[in-house]
């Protein structure tokens, strides 16, 4: 461990250790210098270990995930002259040359930056690109690559529309959804039919990636009229749903639908939710007495249940951010019917083009009524917790497009967090006891940083580089206090500064704890 001692007293209820006089080292005055406070111990970190088992597949012929076993807090990937940092083992290379084998290197990073040996692998895109997992769909498969994918006459937002954009993929760009919750209503029923080789009479596919710390997708089929109203977190009657979270997947379904008893065998995938950054198709296909969902072709969840409508509607949820790729359904075909619906918490005009309209009720106990209402009505007076729902012509378009702002790609990081817990396990905002050790936890999301402080009390305690080999990574840092450097029956304020690798602004985080 280098520790030192530092000159000088804090005073206040701050430990009793002297400012850093000198965080740069003379030689080197970009490079942050590791300085620990007498009084402080940094926890060990293990050595970065090689990574094992790469894999290689591909959703387009331009493009490959490559997924390989490990723990450690970050990843470092190099492939034709370029690198990236990835905070998980799994990454996604876009804009490859289809016929050429790319190698690829992947380094374990360490939270101080320390690099393990690589693990090499080595594809070619095109070898390894399936076009046939869309052949049972029917219609023309959603891309959402642009400021046009979602017309109006094919989809209902539901969403704050600063928080939807455009990002950045290879050559091209996705929908990036950056909010707390945003909801996609396909205006394309899915119609179930006669089953398919696989058993199918129905299925539902999307092609989405998540963010870095959590992310849920839902993709839930909706019999009608629910699709006409608000997402909710109550489920409605006779819902199944494909539930997606950086931990798994899963299938809901209404408990009032009849279970048959069905078993599906899973496959054997060593991830099955979503990752950051990186792109899967998951595939909801719905058979006469189960409901399967698939991740890239590999069944890892089902739920033996018997869906009795015969129409459905797809609707997309996303909580907590990810961005849209792809979607597409399967069944009997089925046209886009432009749909408008419509808050009625005033009186409304009924369009010139609508061919038909009906009002849509919210009633207590989790029921739903539904009006219909003569064309040839101009105006509809308010009603409250209803909907307007409005068809119109096959040519109208209702709505206009929802505006979609260019994003710089990458991986998204969240900030900082600080935790303070005494080594008999009290923790904040219990008073902590004045003797033994104090644990403090950092933990850093942020990619490329070169280095961490922590504060106590406005006095620098701990300078600690993290790009030892390179760029630092998210990780995790630990340190003990000695609270006989502390005063009792007092308040003490811990800050962490994450300083990035751009000398730009740091990134902070902070908290308070007392002393009994």
């Amino acid at each position: 461990m280098d520790r030192r001692t530092l000159a000088g007293g804090l005073g206040g209820f701050a430990l009793v250790v002297a400012a850093v006089v000198a965080l740069r080292t003379g030689d080197a005055p970009d490079t942050l210098k590791r300085e620990i406070a007498d009084g402080v111990e940094v926890v060990a970190l293990q050595e970065p270990t090689k990574p094992a088992n790469a894999r290689a597949q591909a959703l387009d012929p331009d493009a490959l995930q490559l997924a390989w076993n490990g723990s450690a807090p970050a990843y470092e990937v190099r492939w034709n002259g370029k690198e990236q940092l990835v905070p998980g083992p799994e990454v996604e290379l876009a804009d490859l040359d289809p016929d050429q084998q790319t190698e690829v290197e992947i380094r374990a990073v360490s939270a101080t930056g320390k690099r393990s040996e690589p693990l090499r692998i080595a594809a070619t895109p095109k070898d390894l690109y399936d076009d046939k997992w869309d052949d049972l769909l029917v219609g023309q498969v959603d891309r959402f690559d642009g400021p046009e994918a979602l017309d109006p006459r094919k989809w209902r937002i539901e969403a704050e529309p600063e928080c939807l954009g455009l990002r950045a993929f290879g050559p091209g760009r996705r929908i990036d959804v950056d909010c707390p919750m945003a909801a996609f209503q396909s205006n394309t029923p899915i119609r179930f039919g006669v089953p398919a080789a696989d058993g199918a009479t129905g299925r539902a596919v999307i092609s989405v990636g998540g963010a870095v710390e959590s992310s849920h997708v839902q993709l839930t089929l909706l019999p009608d009229p629910w699709q006409y109203l608000n997402e909710t977190d109550l489920q409605p009657h006779g819902t199944v749903s494909l539930d997606v979270t950086t931990q798994g997947t899963r299938i809901i379904a209404d408990p009032e639908l009849p279970r048959t008893g069905k078993q599906v065998a899973l496959g054997d995938s060593p991830m099955t939710g979503l990752v950051a950054g990186v792109r899967h198709r998951w595939e909801m296909r719905v058979l006469p007495d189960a409901v399967v969902a698939l991740r890239d072709g590999v069944v890892v969840a089902y739920e033996p249940v018997a869906i009795k409508s015969p129409i459905v509607h797809p609707r997309i949820r996303i909580d907590g951010g990810g961005f849209l790729d792809a979607f597409g359904v399967g069944g009997v075909p089925e046209r886009a019917v432009p749909t408008e619906v419509i808050g009625l918490q005033q009186d409304t005009e009924l369009p010139q083009d609508a061919i038909a309209a009906k009002i849509v009720t919210s009633r207590p106990g989790n029921q739903v009524e539904v009006t219909d209402i003569p064309v040839s009505t101009r105006k509809i007076p308010a009603v409250p917790d209803a909907q307007l729902v409005v068809i119109r012509k096959p040519e109208s378009r209702p709505g206009t497009l929802p505006r979609l702002t260019d994003r710089p790609g990458g991986i998204k990081t969240g900030a900082p967090r600080l935790h303070v817990m005494h080594e008999d396990g009290t923790k904040p905002p219990q008073p902590l006891r004045p003797t033994g050790r104090i644990l403090v936890t950092a933990e850093i999301n942020a990619i490329g940083h070169r280095g961490c402080e922590l504060e106590l009390d406005g006095k620098r305690i701990v300078s600690l580089p993290t790009d030892e080999q390179g760029p630092g990574v998210p990780g995790r840092h630990e340190f003990w206090l000695d609270t006989k450097k502390l005063t009792p029956r007092s308040h003490a304020r811990l800050k962490l500064i994450v300083l990035p690798a751009d000398h730009g602004e740091p990134v902070i985080a902070e908290t308070v704890f007392e002393l009994g």
